[in-house]
């Protein structure tokens, strides 16, 4: 879509909509550089930095189900859930096409519980910046302790106020897709620390429906996210700079975190 048509989108009446709910169609499209495969990869490899001998994982905020498609490749026997119904069917109807017995279901990350304890826990792909402040952070790890079995890890990752300025401040995009015409504008609000993400999609069956989904992440410093991990629950195995096992630094754009739970936690 040219500048143009982007321009007067915006000027036009959006009904907006709460996030995901409509981006979920085509965001298997949107998000079609991300290289699932590797990340699934690099998760292997950090639960055997952590000496997990890991046979079952659940992902905390899976979205459409490409990263539990590709643990399943890795013969991980993998569950999942999200935040957002759509979400959740469209990963419903990939796992069908695949004929494979993955579990999803629509839950928060703040608020869960599953049937029994499993080894690893996983939030990707910034998915935990959603958490606007600590306090939720603190109801995240409390799930997350109790879904895990001892010994079992907790890997997550955020995005840093380095990735926010250098690569999503006042950044557009758009594109046609799946019968559908999108405009993202993202923008990082420095004293907030707030990275926000607007997008614009528009069916092109219809002339007339113009949805608007404002997503915003909250871009904590590692130091804080250090402080509010629970030390008497959790080891910190590793803070790794993005897709390696450098130390993660402020300098990264994406840090990963990986917790073990403790053998003498009394929970």
């Amino acid at each position: 879509m040219a500048r143009k048509g982007f321009v007067s989108s915006w000027l036009r009446r959006a009904t907006e909509v709460p996030p995901y709910s409509q981006l979920a169609f085509i965001y298997d499209s949107v998000m079609r550089h991300v290289d699932y495969g590797a990340w699934a990869y690099y998760l292997s490899e950090l639960f055997l930095r952590a000496d997990v001998d890991v046979r079952e994982v659940v992902d905390i905020s899976c979205g459409t189900a490409n990263l539990l498609l590709r643990l399943s490749d890795l013969d991980y026997r993998v569950a999942g859930f999200d935040e957002s119904e759509n979400m959740v069917r469209v990963a419903r109807h990939k796992i069908l096409q695949r004929f494979l017995n993955i579990p999803v279901w629509c839950a928060s990350m703040t608020r869960f519980a599953l049937r029994h304890p499993v080894q690893a826990v996983v939030s990707t792909y910034d998915s935990i910046n959603y958490c606007m402040n600590l306090e939720t952070w603190s109801e995240v790890f409390t799930h997350a302790l109790d879904a895990l079995c001892i010994g079992g890890v907790f890997i997550f990752d955020i995005c840093t106020e380095r990735n926010s300025r250098r690569n999503f401040q006042n950044y557009y995009d758009d594109g046609r897709c799946d019968r559908v015409e999108y405009n993202r504008h993202s923008y990082y609000l420095r004293r907030e620390r707030v990275q926000v993400n607007e997008f614009l999609i528009q069916p092109l069956e219809s002339d007339k429906a113009l949805y608007r989904e404002v997503h915003r992440q909250r871009i904590y410093k590692i130091s804080e996210i250090r402080e509010v991990v629970p030390s008497q629950y959790f080891d910190v195995v590793g803070i790794y700079d993005g897709f390696t096992f450098r130390p993660g630094t402020e300098k990264s754009d994406r840090v990963h975190f990986v917790l073990k739970k403790k053998a003498d936690v009394k929970w």
